[in-house]
């Protein structure tokens, strides 16, 4: 078999392949033996009718036909391994010629992995600055402790005020007539919460126990109820209770009650190690992102748009499963935003032509490094992510003979280690 590649613009390349003669022969007789065995023949048992019979009643297209589809396949990735190329979408093929006792030759072009010209791996001036805790960061998360076993206490003389709890009853008027959903008994509003929508809490300010009142307000336009979007509505509302936060004292046993620590001392103590503790950590990752970004941008290559399109798929695909965790649909959240489908892919676009620049620098690294993932590394992350999610063992296991899984993998582990071969590269002595 001969194959030919020649560069093309924008990462795209064309073929011509060609198949020996008696190789296609082969394929057709192939061909014939498979078709013969599902197809019944009168006066012949299956399989076993003559090839001139068979053609007599089908025609031979279709054994070259069936012979170009198997073996056309083959003969591209003999034809893309001997190119060594790396193609990163499928190919555009037409046929030259497909007769029998003639060479089988095919042509076409196919989009393959950029060249990526790396520039400096080093030499960025980039340092690791960690902050140091204050006192007052400690006492925000004291104080969020404190929020959080904070409790509701009636404030029979006060009226509402921004940060109240206001007990209401309230119905809601379209033109005079109430709607659907627009009542609720006893519901405790924080004011000040954004809650309900833009007018509602702040019409409630200066309201107390036992009062009622009329609260005008006007629907989103963007609202999520069709039938309410942009229309000005009446809301007839009455405060049954104002209540306030009343958080617990900061003392020992608030200590003891929030930790495992008998002292509010110690507590602090704690909470400031545990600051340090984030701070390095958050500064490490920023270091090292900054490193990996002033090596991407030092690099040159032209990133091809069908990764770029994959790459924002894969974002919106993962966008859409945090909406699920939050109990949205990506249709809901069109229908609250405004949003289309496009203005997301045009949202994600540069971030996703930044993160597949990334990734193929990232590759050229530690293909110009010398760096490489084991096979038995990657069993090693594989027993890693046992011992982390032991409930998905089965899961993992079919995860660990999958071929194209274990690929992925390799991307990824062999990716972490351009980071930590530049991150070396980049830390002073």
């Amino acid at each position: 078999m001969k194959a030919t590649w020649d560069k093309l613009e924008k990462n795209w390349m064309q073929f011509e392949v060609e198949v020996e003669a008696s190789e296609f022969s082969k394929s057709i007789e192939a061909a014939f033996r498979k078709m013969n065995q599902q197809v019944t023949i009168p006066g012949f048992r299956r399989g076993k009718a003559p090839r001139a019979i068979f053609e007599r009643m089908y025609g031979k297209e279709a054994l070259v036909q069936e012979a170009v589809e198997q073996l056309l396949p083959r003969a591209y990735g003999q034809a893309v391994e001997q190119g060594q190329v790396e193609p990163i979408a499928q190919p555009e093929i037409e046929l030259v010629q497909a007769e029998e006792g003639r060479p089988f030759i095919f042509k076409g072009k196919v989009q393959v992995l950029p060249e990526v010209t790396l520039g400096r791996l080093s030499g960025f001036g980039i340092e690791k600055t960690v902050p140091e805790i204050t006192d007052e960061q400690v006492e925000e998360q004291l104080n969020a402790l404190r929020e959080r076993l904070a409790t509701l206490v009636s404030d029979e003389a006060g009226e509402v005020v921004n940060g109240s709890f206001a007990v209401i009853d309230f119905e809601g008027f379209i033109d005079g007539e109430p709607f659907e959903g627009g009542k609720g008994e006893g519901y405790t509003l924080e004011i000040g919460s954004g809650t309900f929508i833009p007018g509602f809490e702040e019409g409630l300010l200066g309201a107390k126990a036992g009062e009622t009142r009329d609260v005008n307000v006007t629907f989103p336009e963007e609202y999520h109820a069709e039938h309410l979007a942009g229309k000005p509505a009446v809301f007839k509302v009455t405060v049954q209770e104002v209540k306030k936060k009343e958080l617990p004292e900061l003392n020992d046993e608030f200590a003891q009650q929030v930790s495992p620590f008998k002292t509010v001392e110690e507590l602090r103590g704690d909470i400031k190690n545990r600051l340090t503790e984030a701070a390095q950590q958050n500064a490490e990752r920023e270091f090292r992102n900054k490193i990996v970004e002033a090596v991407t941008n030092d690099a040159a290559v032209e990133v091809p748009e069908v990764m770029v399109s994959d790459k924002v798929h894969d974002m919106i695909h993962d966008f859409e499963h945090q909406l699920a965790q939050q109990g949205f649909t990506l249709e809901m959240w069109h229908r609250v935003t405004g949003k289309t489908h496009e203005d997301l892919h045009k949202e994600f676009g540069p971030r996703a032509e930044q993160a597949v620049k990334t990734d193929l620098v990232l590759a050229a690294v530690a293909k110009r490094e010398g760096l490489t993932v084991s096979e038995a590394e990657i069993e090693a992350e594989f027993d890693r992510l046992l011992a982390m999610y032991p409930r998905q063992k089965a899961d993992i296991e079919r995860l660990r003979k999958n071929a194209g899984y274990r690929a992925r993998m390799r991307e990824d582990l062999l990716a972490q280690k351009a980071v930590e071969h530049l991150v070396a590269l980049n830390t002073a002595a």
